[in-house]
């Protein structure tokens, strides 16, 4: 399939990106969908040059050696590196090459939650991170083996108090609702066989590493999903991927990604759900299957997507080009927002959508933009308002390179101004309201940006 015009290319860059590239999306024009989609993957051998500035954890693994004075300084340390990380992962998600690799890593982040609040160790969650950014976009069922051993997912759900003499059910129950299967796919009886075999799933807190300690393991006979063994977690793994309904979930979970909101159309997820399992759970297999469908394409997908907190201000930094590097302001600005990176509100993560633009977050959303493009250089009364850009001081926003981006899409304001160049680039659908030609350029980008569209993808 072509990308035959300009909207086309928008919608997929929208969809798939973290900002709308301009110069990106006509370079893209009579291109295959399977040319963009393997030029947004990074190669084989990629992997970044930044890593984040938090301690070893052998440093950190002294709190569980012994009772130690340290313990208190080291767990202070632990909760101010934690912001540390989530700054790193927002400047990844700035400036990365690869965007397309970037949300698919914020998509499993939210689907195999963790916390720090509860984990507490950054260099756990950063561990589980670098795991997710393997995987993202590369095999579901191996991901899914790893998960299970995941020191943070062990943490996060309790998996050290699994013993087969109190088999703990959290792991179990969130392993059948909310990664695989989803609710009414199984039954309580099945939550509880999964439990005993995940019992003695355990970790060495000092090296944060998987354990497995045999003594603590369910060793009898289990029933699970109409089959019978001495399962272990492993075995149970297994039998989930073996479902149609386990490719069938994570194809319902890809359309609320990609397409809408609405109840997924059951055809449609079986066949997504096929080619996902034909391929042996390759992840690149299902988004092309997606990118390729016709639902995908329709026009009346475009726009129904609300941005999250973190597409919105990455996406705005991205799509402008404006120098930034202010990430720990950022964090707070998409914490009061609603999305704090490792910090998932809990086991089902940010439910996105509707719950995104309460009257109080849509307001801090426009009252971000202009601070996106003030003047740096005065006392700022929040520490939303630290998210700001430096211009010249003569100029304001309309910095030469701000003003040459603008008039790019229009000649300088007048009655007679065509902007629709510019709507076409930033908003997926029209405006609700227009620009006025009789703004100044700033004004004319102002209007754009607070326009209700803005927050569609």
């Amino acid at each position: 399939m072509l990308i035959h015009d300009y909207a086309a290319a928008r919608h997929l860059a929208a969809r798939l990106e973290l900002g709308v590239n301009h110069e990106a999306c006509k370079q893209r024009i009579g291109q295959s969908i399977e040319q963009v989609f393997q030029d947004l993957c990074p190669p084989n051998d990629y992997s970044l040059t930044s890593m984040p500035s938090i301690a070893d954890w052998e440093d950190m693994s002294v709190y569980y050696q012994k009772p130690s004075e340290q313990n208190q300084a080291l767990d202070k340390l632990a909760r101010q590196e934690g912001t540390v990380l989530t700054s790193w992962w927002l400047e990844q998600l700035h400036k990365t090459s690869y965007p397309l690799w970037e949300r698919m890593i914020l998509f499993w982040h939210n689907h195999f939650t963790s916390s720090l609040k509860k984990v507490i160790w950054p260099q756990w969650m950063f561990k589980q991170h670098q795991l997710i950014r393997k995987h993202a976009l590369g095999n579901f069922a191996e991901l899914l083996h790893a998960i299970a051993k995941d020191p943070a997912m062990l943490s996060y759900l309790d998996g050290s108090k699994n013993i087969a003499s109190s088999p703990n059910e959290n792991f179990a129950r969130e392993l059948l609702e909310l990664f695989t299967l989803g609710v009414g796919h199984y039954n309580e009886q099945d939550i509880v066989n999964v439990a005993r075999a995940f019992s003695g799933w355990n970790l060495n807190p000092t090296k944060a590493e998987f354990l497995f300690r045999a003594h603590e393991h369910d060793s009898n006979q289990k029933q699970f999903l109409g089959k019978t063994g001495n399962f272990d977690g492993t075995d149970i793994i297994k039998i989930i991927l073996e479902q149609e309904r386990t490719a069938e979930y994570i194809a319902e979970k890809f359309w609320k990604e990609f397409i809408n909101y609405d109840q997924p159309n059951p055809t449609i997820i079986k066949d997504w759900a096929i080619a996902f399992r034909s391929s042996g759970y390759e992840i690149k297999a299902l988004l092309l299957k997606i990118f390729n469908s016709e639902v995908f394409w329709d026009k009346a997908q475009r726009g129904v997507l609300i941005k999250s907190p973190v597409e919105f201000t990455i996406g705005l930094l991205r799509e402008l080009q404006i120098p930034f590097n202010e990430y720990t302001a950022l964090r707070i600005a998409n914490q009061q927002l609603g999305q704090e990176l490792f910090n998932p509100p809990d086991v089902k993560g940010w439910r996105g959508g509707q719950d995104w633009i309460t009257n109080t977050r849509l307001i801090r959303r426009y009252d971000l933009i202009p601070k996106f493009l003030a003047e740096h250089g005065k006392e700022l009364q929040s520490l939303v308002s630290q998210l700001v850009i430096k211009t010249s001081p003569s100029t304001s926003i309309n910095s030469v390179k701000l003003t040459k981006l603008i008039r790019n899409f229009f000649p300088p304001a007048s009655c007679s101004t065509d902007s629709s160049a510019l709507l076409s680039w930033l908003l997926p659908i029209s405006p609700v309201a227009a620009p006025n030609c009789n703004q100044t350029l700033e004004n004319i980008l102002s209007t754009v940006l607070k326009d209700p569209t803005y927050q569609l993808r």
